[in-house]
């Protein structure tokens, strides 16, 4: 899905209750799975409308929301004003963008699929994490595309675990571990969402 389409979809994206589960599973997950605390920088890459950052933010110092989707983004600031949350900052672009050195979290949740050559992606992260600092990523294990009605701008059909593992094991992370945090059921299938967190060493 282009940026251009995500905007169309920005005023109405939270209208089903499903991506609003999800967002609260993964979120809830990542709380629980990690030893956050109000020191912390943090970024959601792709945050959407900020289902997922909006309840990190109260367990970090500061957390910054990118999106390419202008749309989102004023969706996201909507919501930043209206709950006056004091401790997110939202920007529309890419990560080569931001200005900010170094994160103690990198969130992304259900947008690693959507990027074509998301190795270099993870790169970058690994590169901007902090030592010590963690990277949780939220997506669909592998599935047979039958997962989006549209799988335009769809450049993953889920990902393998052990293979993306692998990939943050080679990147210098450890710490990883692999949780099953959430089940989309549609087209008569289940669809399993996995949070994957990992730690870049001192």
């Amino acid at each position: 899905m282009s940026s251009e389409k995500f905007d169309k979809a920005a005023a109405s994206w939270d209208a089903k209750p499903i991506r609003v589960r999800l967002a609260d599973a993964i979120s809830a997950a990542i709380i629980s799975k990690l030893p956050l605390n109000t020191n912390m920088i943090a970024l959601e890459y792709g945050c959407g409308t900020g289902l997922v950052s909006l309840e990190v933010a109260s367990k970090v110092g500061t957390i910054y929301g990118l999106d390419s989707s202008t749309g989102m983004i004023d969706v996201l600031n909507e919501k930043i004003y209206h709950h006056e949350v004091e401790n997110m900052v939202p920007f529309v672009g890419e990560f080569t963008d931001l200005t900010i050195p170094s994160f103690d979290l990198i969130i992304i949740s259900m947008t690693l699929h959507h990027i074509v050559d998301y190795p270099k992606l993870l790169t970058q992260f690994c590169t901007r994490l902090k030592p010590g600092g963690f990277l949780a990523i939220a997506d669909l294990e592998e599935e047979d595309g039958t997962f989006h009605d549209d799988n335009d701008g769809i450049a993953h059909f889920g990902f393998n675990l052990a293979s993306l593992n692998q990939q943050l094991s080679q990147l210098g992370l450890n710490e990883i571990n692999k949780n099953a945090i959430f089940t989309v059921g549609k087209n008569n299938k289940n669809y399993p969402i996995f949070l994957l967190t990992a730690r870049k060493p001192f």
